[in-house]
């Protein structure tokens, strides 16, 4: 596998020193919207440049009162390295799976475009940090909206996390995260214990840390009698939490924020610990064996 490595730290860079607003839509155009128009085009085509401001990325965050945000971040990404690092996680996390690359068909090329970003995350779900995207074979982002260093430190366990979702949407494209709540709970807790494996308890994300343990027995009603829905708003609901139900007009479940993702992550933990198989191996599960198996639910 090779992974085409958008360098976003050269480009902010230009872009912060193009003055000119049509010179700098067209020079973000071409250098980030362009290498990701197969994804636009699968997530409903249209212009690309609409597309990213609504992933939070536009030319605007280069001028203006933006700028001083930008460079903060720019900055500090950069004095923890971090566009090595997550490509060091891409080569570290492909490595792990080398002996079932022959398991892996669906990857629609022969290389993943990626690429570190900076995005405007007020309009995201409530209380997030960083933030990715993996779900499509091909394209990996990984996002930050802020200049925190302890959120910076985990990059590699997030950018791992978003190849994750590349592998397994390779590995079983019918096992699609929208599918259903129990397979979006697997998925997340499949790619976040990838992390994990990989680099440690410390990388384990924001979404999995917070949870509420208070609310455990709860939550876990919840979303185990939620398993087979369907609907994709429905779905959000349970796996980002009320906040964003609110967010997207959705009903309120009594779900707290993350606990899909903190749910599924003790589901393939408690998997893990009864079948002594590591996280690739499962990743070949079909997610109601990793759910039957783990017993959580039961």
């Amino acid at each position: 596998m090779k992974f085409e490595i958008i360098d976003t730290h050269a480009i902010y860079q230009r872009l912060l020193a193009t003055e000119d607003a049509a010179a700098r839509e067209a020079r973000f155009t071409d250098a980030l919207v362009t290498p990701f128009t197969g994804l636009v085009n699968i997530m409903g085509g249209g212009d690309g440049l609409t597309t990213f401001k609504g992933w939070g990325m536009s030319p605007d965050q280069f001028a203006g009162d933006a700028r001083a945000l930008m460079t903060d971040i720019i900055d500090a990404l950069a004095a923890h390295d971090a566009w090595t690092q997550a490509a060091a996680a891409l080569d570290e996390g492909w490595a792990a799976f080398a002996k079932y690359a022959d398991r892996i068909p669906r990857i629609p090329v022969e290389h993943i475009v990626f690429a570190l970003v900076i995005a405007d995350m007020r309009a995201f779900p409530a209380g997030q940090r960083y933030a990715g995207f993996g779900a499509i074979p091909g394209y990996i982002m990984t996002s930050y909206g802020e200049s925190d260093p302890a959120s910076i430190a985990h990059i590699k366990g997030a950018t791992a996390h978003e190849l994750h979702h590349n592998i397994l949407a390779s590995v079983s494209p019918e096992r699609s995260m929208i599918a259903a709540v129990g397979n979006y709970i697997v998925a997340e807790g499949l790619a976040e214990s990838f992390a994990r494996e990989r680099y440690g308890d410390e990388v384990v994300g924001y979404y999995v840390t917070a949870f509420d343990e208070a609310r455990l027995d709860e939550t876990r009603a919840l979303i185990g009698g939620a398993l087979d829905i369907s609907d994709f708003g429905a779905i959000r609901g349970y796996i980002f939490g009320d906040s964003i139900a609110e967010q997207f007009g959705l009903p309120k479940q009594g779900i707290p924020a993350y606990a899909g993702y903190a749910i599924g992550y003790k589901v393939v933990q408690q998997y893990l610990a009864r079948t002594g198989q590591t996280v690739v191996e499962a990743t070949f599960v079909p997610a109601d064996q990793i759910i039957a198996e783990s017993g959580f639910f039961a």
